[in-house]
Formats: C-alpha cells, sequence, structure tokens
C-alpha cells in the first residue's frame, strides 16, 4: 500500500486544504462584502474583481498538484527553458513576443489607440503632417480635451517623446506596430540586465515571466507612451549595470542620456536617479565621483529636450502642457481640497486616498502582474530576507519605495485593465525581485502550473472582458464605411445614464474616432465631433455648413448603436 507521504508533500497539502476554505469564503461573501462599498461598483474595480473570481480557484488546484511529490520532477520550466543555447532562447521570446502583442493589438485594440493614447496619436498625426502644432479650431470644446490652446496654438498636453516615435509608423500606416515592437525589443533589453544583476539562469526565467505577464501583454499591444518610456528606461538600466561592474567611461553616459530621452516621453523616470547615483557611490567607491559625473553628462542635457520642449510650447521651461488644461484640478499635485477629482467619496486629495490609492494598485499588481490567482507578489518578501541579500535587491526595493511616495502626491490611481499603468516602469525590478524569491523559495514546478493556468484562462479571460466592455472602438468608423459616407459632420452622442457601465462607455465614446480627424480639421473626408446639444452644435454645423450633419449614439445601455442624419429643426426653419 502507498504511504501519503510518499504521494503528497504533508506541508503543501495542508496549505492546499487552508486554500480551498480561503477560496471558498472568497468566492461566498467577497461580492457581497463589496455591494457595501460604493467605489467598488466601479468598472475597473469589478473588472479585477471579476477576474479574482474567476481565477482563484485555481489556487487551490495549483497547490494541490504541487503538493503530488511524482508531479514535480515534471514541472520544473528552469529545465526547458536552459536547454536552449542563448541565440535561440531569444530569437524565441521576441518573436513570441511580437506575435502574441500583435495579435491583442489585432483583434482585442482593433489596432486603434486606447485611453490615453488617443491624443498621443493624434499630436503624432500633426508631427506626420510636418507641423510641431496647427491652429486651434474655431470651437475646440467639440474635440479631444486633452488637446492644449495656447497662443494659437493647438497641441496634446502630454508629453511628446512617444509621439515622435510615432510619427514614421504612421507615415508607414502601421502605427499599432510601434507597440509591440518596443516591447518585444524591450524583453531582449530585460534579459542583458538581468543577466548582469544575476546570472544567465535568472535572466531567462525573468524574460520568460516579463514575457507572459498580462499587463506587459497588454500595454505593449497598445499606442501607450509607456511603451517608449518603458523601452528607454530599460536602456538606462542596461547600461547603469554594465557601468557597476566596469570601468568604460561610456556606460554611465549612455545609461543617464536614456534615462533623460526616457523623461521626454514619460516623468515617472525620475524616480531611478537618486538610487541609481546612490548605487554608484557604495559600488564604485573611488570612481564614484567620475562615474556619477559621467552618469549626470548623459543626463542632463537629455532632460533638457524636456525643458526646451517645454518653453517651445508653454513659454516656461518648467511649464508641461498639464499645467495649461483647462481642468486644473485633474493635474494638481499635493493634498487638499481641489487636488483632483471625488474618488472613494473622498474630495480633494488626502493621505487617506494615497493609501487607498496604494492598495487598490497593490490588488491589481497581485493578479496582472503574472495572471496567479492573489500571489503574483508572494515571492518578492522572500528575495528581502536578510540572508544572502544583494544591492540590486537593495537598489530595486529603493526605486519600488521611492515610486510608492512619488505617486502618493498624486490624487488618481492610474488603474485600468491594462493594470496598474503609473507602476509600469518598475515592472523589471518586481520581476528581479520575484525571480530572486522564486530561487530561495525553490517552488519553480508551482510557479511552472500557475504560468500555465495565466496562459490557459487568466490572459484570454481578461482579454474577453476587455473586448466586450472596456475601451475605444470601430463601431462609429464600421457604420461610416458601411453607408458610404464622405464629407460629413458626425456628432458622437453619449448614453443618458449616470451609472459606472454608462459612464464608462461615454469616457470612450469620442476617443473612438478623435484620432481619426485630422490635424487642420477641413482637410478631413469626415469632421468627428462631441455632440453637445443642438443648441452648441449648430455653431459647428455653421462652421462647415456644406457638410451633411450626422449622429452616432449609443442606446440599450451601450449595447446597440446607431448612426443617422441628424435632425436639427432650428436648423431647418433657420434654412428656410
Amino acid at each position: 500500500m502507498v504511504c501519503f507521504t510518499e504521494v503528497f508533500d504533508r506541508k503543501w497539502f495542508f496549505l492546499f486544504l487552508v486554500s480551498v476554505v480561503f477560496s471558498l469564503l472568497t468566492l461566498l461573501f467577497l461580492p457581497a462584502i463589496l455591494q457595501r462599498f460604493s467605489f467598488a461598483s466601479h468598472v475597473t474595480f469589478q473588472y479585477y474583481v471579476r477576474q479574482l473570481l474567476f481565477v482563484i480557484p485555481f489556487l487551490p488546484i495549483g497547490l494541490f498538484l504541487f503538493s503530488i511529490l511524482p508531479l514535480r520532477k515534471f514541472l520544473d520550466y528552469s529545465r526547458i527553458i536552459n536547454n536552449l543555447n542563448t541565440r535561440s532562447f531569444l530569437l524565441i521570446v521576441f518573436f513570441l513576443s511580437l506575435i502574441a502583442t500583435n495579435l491583442i493589438s489585432h483583434f482585442f485594440f482593433d489596432h486603434i489607440p486606447q485611453g490615453d493614447a488617443v491624443v498621443t496619436t493624434f499630436q503624432a498625426k500633426i508631427f506626420a503632417r510636418g507641423y510641431l502644432w496647427v491652429q486651434p479650431p474655431q470651437f475646440p470644446q467639440f474635440f479631444l480635451k486633452e488637446m492644449i490652446v495656447h497662443n494659437e496654438r493647438w497641441f496634446s498636453m502630454v508629453q511628446h517623446g512617444h509621439s515622435f516615435l510615432l510619427t514614421p509608423f504612421l507615415l508607414l500606416r502601421i502605427p499599432w506596430f510601434l507597440g509591440p515592437l518596443l516591447g518585444s525589443c524591450s524583453l531582449l533589453l530585460f534579459f542583458f540586465f538581468m543577466r548582469e544583476c544575476t546570472d544567465e539562469k535568472g535572466a531567462r526565467e525573468g524574460t520568460l515571466l516579463l514575457l507572459l505577464s498580462p499587463i506587459f501583454l497588454l500595454i505593449s499591444a497598445s499606442y501607450l507612451n509607456q511603451n517608449s518610456s518603458f523601452f528607454l528606461t530599460l536602456l538606462g538600466l542596461l547600461f547603469f549595470s554594465l557601468s557597476i561592474k566596469r570601468s568604460n567611461r561610456l556606460f554611465p553616459f549612455l545609461s543617464g542620456l536614456f534615462c533623460g530621452l526616457a523623461f521626454f516621453s514619460r516623468t515617472t523616470v525620475v524616480v531611478f536617479v537618486l538610487p541609481m547615483i546612490v548605487m554608484m557611490v557604495l559600488t564604485k567607491r573611488k570612481k564614484a565621483v567620475q562615474t556619477i559625473i559621467f552618469f549626470l553628462a548623459g543626463l542632463i542635457p537629455a532632460l533638457s529636450i524636456q525643458l526646451f520642449h517645454n518653453l517651445i510650447y508653454t513659454g516656461n521651461i518648467f511649464q508641461f502642457g498639464y499645467a495649461l488644461h483647462g481642468d486644473h484640478q485633474l493635474h494638481h499635485i499635493g493634498f487638499g481640497m481641489g487636488k483632483g477629482e471625488s474618488t472613494y467619496g473622498i474630495a480633494g486629495h488626502t493621505p487617506v486616498k494615497a493609501i487607498i490609492n496604494l492598495c487598490y494598485n497593490a490588488f491589481s499588481f497581485s493578479l496582472h502582474l503574472f495572471g496567479w490567482p492573489l500571489i503574483s507578489l508572494f515571492f518578492i518578501p522572500f528575495a528581502l530576507m536578510r540572508r544572502k541579500r544583494t544591492l540590486w535587491d537593495i537598489f530595486a526595493i529603493t526605486v519600488i519605495v521611492v515610486t510608492i511616495v512619488f505617486f502618493a502626491f498624486y490624487w488618481f490611481h492610474g488603474i485600468s485593465p491594462m493594470g496598474p499603468k503609473y507602476y509600469y516602469g518598475i515592472l523589471p525590478l518586481l520581476i528581479l525581485l520575484t525571480v530572486r524569491g522564486i530561487k530561495k523559495t525553490a517552488v519553480r514546478p508551482l510557479v511552472s502550473i500557475l504560468v500555465i493556468f495565466n496562459i490557459v484562462c487568466y490572459i484570454p479571460y481578461s482579454l474577453r472582458i476587455f473586448h466586450q466592455e472596456w475601451g475605444t472602438n470601430n463601431r462609429c468608423y464600421h457604420e461610416i464605411e458601411k453607408m458610404s459616407i464622405h464629407h460629413a459632420l458626425v456628432f458622437i452622442q453619449n448614453l443618458p445614464g449616470t451609472n459606472e457601465h454608462e459612464i464608462t462607455i461615454n469616457r470612450h465614446n469620442y476617443l473612438s474616432v478623435a484620432f481619426r480627424n485630422e490635424p487642420i480639421l477641413k482637410q478631413g473626408s469626415i469632421i468627428y465631433a462631441q455632440d453637445l446639444g443642438e443648441t452648441q452644435n449648430m455653431q459647428l454645423m455653421r462652421e462647415f455648413g456644406k457638410r451633411k450633419p450626422y449622429v452616432f449614439k449609443y442606446y440599450a445601455g451601450g449595447k446597440a448603436w446607431r448612426l443617422q442624419p441628424f435632425v436639427n429643426h432650428a436648423l431647418e426653419t433657420e434654412t428656410k
């Protein structure tokens, strides 16, 4: 007779039983508990709750499979990836990433920009037409609110680094390809960075985890400026890691240069700078001053590009486009009333809201970092245990802490179904600590099981929710093509409701077509405008009187839509 202990690991079998109870309690009581809190009704939060309720049963299943001793020897993914030579491994992960992100971009994002990326794409269209800015429209309130009107100039409030990179892809008519290309190249950079921080095996393991990270796949498939910032930051980290081990003066210079260029896409790269300088002091010692000088020699001129850009666009080197946005409260930094919109029922920005935002980001990362049921961050504490802790562990946790403090002063959590976007820049360091933690706990077969669940269940389910309920879409565009409409003015009408689902749909209604406008509106076959009501719409219809007006509207809670001629009785009377 086979003994129980010969088949099962008693410790992990006990954890399996505990996880069964935990999962059942979560499934039975979490929905009822969340109904008591108004913020839990928000669509984005509900997205992650649905993900959690879907994947939480896989926690006990995974622990049960891992507790079976004979099964473990077949589930060590490290043996598979380490049997390949370095070139083959890198080619495989590069093309897997390129294929996967392009498929997501095509089938789930419709090859169009999502959310914040719409205004970045529109600015790239301005560059592609040979302009730095264009003349603002007579009635800018009908168009993208993220476009700034300043000194007779119309330009994006978002930093323009990513728009510059997107411009040649727009000219080639493949703008959707930039994100997947940058993401796939970032995988290679991350491998070389990890190899400097750990070893060849650690680099391969980390690269595999990054490749299969839902947040990485979704953002890499998008037009978001996080892609260029991530790529340039990884270049900065790679040359920084090379400068730590080697005496070549070019490495710290290039590290500073690429970090500075990343600032032109997103300001968040600043969280790396001070920890980098401290790391140089700790590792280079006598050559620390020289290394820091070369680092700053690359960093400062690159940072100056953004400052010079500010001077050209806003007239003040320290004033970003955000500061000129009509709704100032959206971009206020710090605590107090009037700092941002009301969230969680809390007006302004408070330390309590900062803590809630942090917990919300930790919750979404616990799922979306690797697609594991609430344990995507589980291995990081093990990397920070006193025994065999490295300087790279300390550097990683320092940057993470600085990032948390940095975003504590901003009112918004920054989470979307793509993941915690504001924290995307620290993804390499979270994976570095995860790899170190997995190595210390020696549970790679369990990780293999979780990786399989992520690929087969979590990623497909998250994409399905995203495609059905979130983001920009081609519905209006397809209706226009189906009806062969040209030389028209199309008003995009919002749903009349005020529930969270309809508010979310409304937020993306106009974004779904806004980027299709020509920077000089009259040059486009179709002009897309927001429906502001008959009285205000008449202003635009008078300006573009030769274009036939249409209205695109949702109904039935956003599940149905139609495009029809715009009937304006007041304008008809006026014409007669």
